[in-house]
């Protein structure tokens, strides 16, 4: 019955659809009769059914198991069952339904000018709309609705801890290049579904039918890292912030279908997973090649894994340990990008897969930050990937070929681990700036070489350049599964300067299947197996080189990409922080640089352009990073480094710690938001738009009072405004509705305090506006005052009232200035007091319940006997209080017995009486 209360119907609520038949809904008990239509299952016995004729119907009538007729109430959520009726205004929702017949029922509602229909599902019947709050009372009653909830509002997610875009320069390029997002561009990702209701990804999330039903927070945690919005906080703001997300099911393992990826204008796909190591070119890397070769525009990008520390059991790397451990055969394509992890200090743990693949080839081709593992890494160079497609396109109103996007990473990542490149950390971890830089700056050559052809390509290097590092990338043909090595057209990249008459070779690795040789330091030689190649000189002479291109062994014409860079013999530039980028009052953050400069520096601060103060005078300047723990206040902050008498200078940013931001109360009308002080002046405060927070109001105070009316606003967040209109860290966003916090009560607890007392705890949302508490204690007249407090300063008040023997029923009053008064849900506390058990009412009418209160109830029995000692009930107690329901007895005297562990404890007699 409790299950049932809410739906039963005082009078049948006959309602005929297109066929004529009733749509009157029952709840029935046992199996299903011929002629029952299921709509909703309650338990593994109770159904709510409707008829498929009207002789069905009649026919039912005289079964045992029709227990009643329900109202229409059994379609709504819980929360819309729930919720109090003076909320179901005139205001515009959102609905999630179900219905019968989705194209009935979108005709029905094209119709109705105040339906929108946002989003359906034929294959579920689902249907998404915004209309009036009040549509329920008539979709409850339309018979092609199954079920009706109130559509999900953005969640707030985890924070995402380890996420540091400054490792990999992601901060530097948000500073120097803000109209450089991913805009317009599409990244699918390949494994699980991530939560496409998350706050991060709010509006983005572009539907696949090949997305996978199981969503998976790794999944969300990934999309995040590529393209979150930075709505949550700001480490949940991704690499290409401003682009679009789908995704794929990883159970088929070879490439999507390439006609969707095309709808979806997917760009670059993410592979964030793997099966265990692989060593070999199965037909999965074949296909992907294949696909990549024959889609030129089309990126994937693979995790390494995380089985560094384990050796192949099969393949040309058997038994060698810490090498060769890729999880995935997929990963040995020639195509794609295979990523391992590093630290925030350039060190790869041990955990991330090696190199080489199968047949020697430099594998993983970079590393990047991966506090998760490689996961976590492959997504920020999918994020990376997707900016320089945007810097491209930008420019060139077309997207670059993958070969291209693979060129600029490669050729402009930083060196880590050994010098040079490696099997453990490929050409080195990425630099999300010096990649844009080299598209910015135009530093690409592309071109098209056949067999026995030579291409030659001019560059011109200035005085005082360091570090010229030139990378040649081709998409190659796939190669026949299983083949001895899957390079198909074999290029070679040679550097020439005409006027020393020098030559320099690309660097290669020494791939024999021995730990020593894979150990070993790269030279200079002829590659006859990797689809990148890369030439490097540390002290370039000034003046014109020569960039040859030559067709070795080809099996046709071959399209290819060059990227190039060099430094300067005094480079230095500070990338973290740098604007939009956030210090933490007494923590510890890691100052990092770029620089050519050697030796030892003093890194100073001042705040608010006060006087400077030193730091440290021994910097170690080939380090490139110093970590720092900041002075615990509150601030605008500058660094600058000091070096043989120069100074470079940092952006002024913020120092400030996280606000603490709560709902005060959530009124039906108005709601309050409120935050702690900080030593400001004023606040930003922000709301959720349809992607991305927007600036709302700036304030003085420290609450922010709304009335409803007009405001769909849930989501908050608020930012302490700093001395030169320096905006300190937003605290974590929040939806004020989802705080437990109701019209000024946020909860009330009673509780029993010995023999003859209770405390009473009452928690406030806020104080704001309230004149006085009032603790109330139900008697047989109803409630009645026992304590008031006034005035109330304090969100929680604690009191002790008297309490009699059995049960004891207390609630709180809140009282308003304005006159408004507001009551706790009631509170129940027992008190026995030495008697162990306390059956009522007695006397009881005939077909109600007897309510036992018992001290222990562990192995109870509640038994009834009539006046002749015949057995009339048997009841289990199960908790302190319970419902025992009785036969329907005839008037007279009963006799009841507590029997524990078969022991009669007590027995009494009750009277049943009208």
């Amino acid at each position: 019955k409790s299950v049932l209360a809410p739906f039963l119907a005082i009078t049948s609520t006959h309602i005929n659809d297109v066929s004529g038949f009733s749509q009157q809904a029952y709840a029935v008990k046992g199996p299903m009769l011929p002629g029952m239509v299921l709509r909703r299952r309650l338990s593994a016995e109770l159904n709510i059914v409707v008829c498929d004729s009207p002789d069905s119907e009649k026919k039912w009538q005289k079964s045992a198991a029709l227990l009643a007729p329900l109202n229409n109430k059994w379609k709504l959520s819980a929360g819309l069952l729930q919720q109090p009726a003076n909320e179901k205004q005139a205001d515009l929702k959102q609905f999630l339904l179900q219905v019968a017949d989705i194209d009935a029922f979108l005709q029905q509602c094209r119709r109705n000018p105040e339906i929108t229909i946002l989003s359906t599902d034929k294959n579920t019947g689902a249907v998404q709309l915004k209309t009036r709050a009040a549509w329920i009372d008539t979709a409850m009653n339309d018979p092609l609705v199954l079920f009706i909830a109130e559509a999900r509002r953005p969640l707030v997610e985890r924070e995402l801890t380890g996420f540091d875009l400054s490792t990999n320069k992601v901060n530097l390029t948000h500073r120097n290049m803000p109209g450089l997002t991913g805009e317009g561009l599409v990244v699918s990702l390949k494994e699980n579904r991530p939560d496409t209701l998350d706050m991060d990804l709010r509006g983005r999330y572009v539907y696949s039918p090949a997305a996978s039903k199981d969503m998976q927070t790794h999944a969300t945690t990934m999309a995040t890292i590529i393209a979150g919005g930075g709505n949550t906080y700001y480490t949940g703001k991704g690499v290409a912030w401003g682009a679009s997300l789908s995704s794929s099911d990883f159970a088929n393992l070879l490439p999507d279908n390439i006609s969707e990826l095309q709808r979806l204008n997917v760009s670059v796909q993410n592979h964030s997973y793997g099966v265990g190591i692989e060593n070999y070119y199965g037909a999965d890397a074949a296909a992907y090649d294949a696909q990549a070769f024959q889609n030129s525009a089309l990126l994937h990008i693979f995790s390494a894994g995380n089985l560094g520390t384990q050796a192949s059991a099969a393949g040309n790397y058997t038994g060698i340990a810490a090498y060769a451990n890729l999880s995935g055969s997929f990963k040995m394509a020639k195509n794609d990008l295979t990523v391992g992890s590093i630290d925030s200090f350039g060190t790869v743990p041990a955990l991330s897969s090696r190199g080489p693949a199968y047949d020697g080839r430099l594998k993983p081709e970079l590393v990047a930050l991966g506090e998760d593992g490689s996961s976590g890494a492959a997504a920020i160079v999918s994020g990376v990937a997707l900016l320089i497609q945007d810097a491209w396109k930008q420019r060139n109103n077309i997207l670059p070929s993958s070969a291209l996007v693979k060129a600029v990473l490669v050729n402009s990542a930083n060196d880590v681990e050994r010098r040079g490149i490696d099997f453990v950390s490929g050409y080195g971890s990425v630099n999300a700036y010096r990649a844009l830089q080299t598209v910015v700056l135009d530093r690409i050559i592309t071109g098209t070489v056949q067999q026995g052809q030579i291409n030659r390509h001019s560059i011109s290097i200035p005085a005082n350049a360091r570090n010229l590092k030139i990378s040649l990338c081709w998409t190659d043909p796939p190669a026949q599964a299983n083949t001895y090595k899957a390079l198909v057209n074999d290029l070679d990249l040679e550097l020439y300067r005409p006027l020393s008459n020098e030559s320099w070779k690309p660097w290669v690795l020494n791939s024999n299947a021995n730990i020593d040789s894979l150990q070993l330091l790269p030279v200079r030689r002829r590659d006859s197996v990797n689809t990148i190649e890369q030439v490097s000189i540390d002290d370039p002479q000034a003046g014109n080189y020569e960039l040859r291109v030559g067709g070795f062994a080809m099996s046709g014409a071959q399209p290819y990409a060059i990227a190039w860079q060099y430094d300067t013999l005094e480079h230095f530039m500070l990338s973290y922080p740098v604007k939009g980028d956030h210090l933490f009052a007494g923590q510890t953050h890691a100052i990092r640089w770029e620089t050519t400069l050697t030796g030892n520096a003093t890194l100073q601060y001042r705040i608010n352009s006060g006087s400077w103060r030193t730091v440290s005078a021994t910097v170690a300047l080939d380090k490139n990073y110093f970590r720092w723990q900041t002075p615990d206040t509150l601030g605008a902050l500058q660094l600058r480094m000091l070096i043989n008498n120069r100074e470079w200078l940092s952006d002024t940013v913020s120092l400030s710690s996280t606000l603490s931001v709560n709902t005060g109360f959530n009124c039906a009308d108005s709601f309050l938001v409120y935050w702690q002080r900080a030593a400001v002046d004023s606040y930003h405060v922000y709301r959720l738009g349809p992607k991305y927070l927007e600036l709302f109001k700036t304030v003085a105070d420290t609450a922010l009072l709304q009335y409803k009316t007009g405001n769909p606003y849930q989501v908050f967040t608020v930012a302490p405004l700093l001395p030169f209109r320096i905006e300190g860290a937003r605290s974590y966003a929040f939806d004020y509705t989802q705080q437990q916090v109701g019209c000024y009560i946020s909860g009330f607890i009673a509780d029993p305090a010995g023999d003859a007392s209770a405390n009473l705890s009452l928690q406030l949302g806020t104080t704001y506006n309230v004149s006085k508490v009032v603790f109330e204690k139900l008697s047989p007249t109803g409630f009645r005052p026992v304590h008031a407090f006034t005035p109330v300063s304090s969100r929680q008040v604690l009191g002790t009232e008297l309490a009699g023997k059995g049960l004891n029923t207390y609630r709180a009053r809140v009282e308003l200035s304005s006159g408004t008064v507001y009551y706790t849900k009631p509170e129940q506390v027992y008190i026995f007091a030495g008697q162990r058990y306390y059956v009522f009412p007695n006397p009881v009418r005939p077909g109600m319940p007897l309510q036992l209160l018992a001290e222990d109830p562990d192995e109870l029995v509640f038994a009834v006997y009539d006046l002749y000692g015949r057995t009339v009930l048997k009841y289990p107690v199960t908790g302190f209080l319970s419902t025992i329901k009785l036969p329907l007895l005839q008037k007279g005297v009963y006799y009841y017995s507590i029997l524990k562990a078969g022991m009669k404890q007590e027995s009494h007699s009750f009277i049943v009486s009208e």
